[in-house]
């Protein structure tokens, strides 16, 4: 095992910073979780004990502690400890959501600015989404008003994790820290893929990172976005349709499990390999597929209904999970079925939810931008399929 020489800060003390890259890191890491008032508690407990406790699923729940973590607060830390640590930092890694990217922007560009050359600020994505660490490169580029292409190196990740937090945990689920009424659970899987770009030279790099070359890190992220993220979205949304509660329930409904294999085995997996054929290995996509399937309905895991509609309006947008889905699909010559019943039934449950003040016909042109001329197939399938 390498040593703890790696420094690593973390930006967001949610459930995909403590559920997945925190157990993943940790190991051969040094981290240190940077998070807002709202997380003023936690952060301080991380501070002062040094470990949380992460409940992990499996064939049971178990509670396990990670260490070697600390925490500190952006809205109460003096500015001179923030750029002491980010200038400390080897790696830096974002969990906050893509919308709050840009308030990191200032930060990252100064800390950029500070960098000498042969030391650039190593900066890897952790949200949901494509091309994210693009939008990050470019509200940096506007705070820094110059090219820091020496200095500051930003790539996307793939997190194959699923996570949550937990209200009130009850055992044999642990709160995160002792006096706090919340937990973090989290299913096993390992390993966290990133653009070769940003670690490239890199000393004493986490065993837990996977550098990859640019058509395999494609691949992986296409994978990540239609096999799993495409799949909770789909089973999330079929099921609030049908009063489900959690997502092992829908394990007894024959029709919506025959949905979901043709989802992946007719749409997802024939539309990678057409796209990544070079990059993908046919049979460990297709062992991925049943698999994808089984973790998101494991009654260990206990995941939600509620957790695969949050946001629904966020998961309809162009470059989401639904619409990203869609699009990829069809452009491979594969009739998007099952995707485009998907997308009718998440601009329905935004309708009912009133999640926005949008009807289901403007959701699909103006939210998520299917154009009446070049997506009038994907319209009337979407159409078609409204429940």
């Amino acid at each position: 095992m390498k040593s703890l020489e790696t420094s690593c800060v973390v930006f967001g003390a949610g459930a995909l910073g403590l559920g997945f890259i925190g157990p993943e890191l940790s190991p051969n890491c040094r981290i240190t979780y940077v998070d807002i008032a709202q997380k003023q508690d936690l952060l301080r407990h991380l501070a002062r004990a040094g470990h949380y406790a992460l409940n992990m699923t499996g064939l049971s729940v178990r509670s396990v502690s990670v260490g070697n973590v600390s925490g500190l607060c952006l809205t109460a830390a003096a500015p001179a400890e923030i750029d002491e640590l980010m200038d400390r930092a080897d790696l830096v890694f974002t969990a906050v959501g893509e919308r709050n990217l840009p308030k990191l922007a200032p930060l990252v560009a100064d800390a950029a600015a500070r960098r000498p050359a042969g030391r650039p600020l190593r900066v890897a994505c952790g949200e949901n989404g494509v091309e994210v660490a693009r939008k990050l490169r470019a509200a940096v580029q506007e705070q820094a008003c110059r090219p820091l292409p020496e200095r500051l190196l930003v790539g996307d990740t793939v997190m194959g994790r699923m996570c949550k937090l937990v209200q009130d945990p009850e055992p044999p689920l642990e709160p995160i820290a002792p006096g706090l009424d919340y937990g973090v659970v989290s299913e096993p899987y390992y390993g966290i893929p990133v653009e070769e770009r940003v670690l490239a030279g890199l000393e004493g790099m986490p065993e837990a990172l996977r550098p990859q070359a640019p058509a395999l890190f494609a691949a992986s992220e296409d994978t990540k976005m239609l096999a799993h993220n495409g799949l909770h979205a789909a089973l999330g949304c079929l099921g609030w349709l049908r009063d489900a509660r959690r997502f092992d329930q829908l394990r007894d409904d024959a029709q919506l499990m025959e949905l979901a294999h043709r989802l992946l085995t007719a749409e997802v997996a024939p539309a990678l390999l057409r796209k990544h054929g070079a990059a993908l290995d046919r049979s460990e996509l297709l062992n991925y597929t049943d698999w994808i399937l089984r973790r998101t309905t494991c009654p260990v895991f206990a995941d939600p209904i509620e957790r695969g509609v949050r946001g629904i309006m966020r998961k309809l947008e162009p470059w989401e999970r639904l619409i990203y889905g869609l699009r990829t699909v069809a452009q491979q010559g594969i009739e998007p079925e099952v995707f485009a019943g998907t997308v009718a039934a998440a601009a329905e449950i935004a309708v009912r939810t009133g999640a926005t003040e949008l009807d289901f016909d403007r959701i699909l042109t103006e939210h998520c931008r299917l154009d009446a001329r070049e997506d009038a197939h994907l319209l009337t399938l979407v159409r078609a399929a409204r429940p």
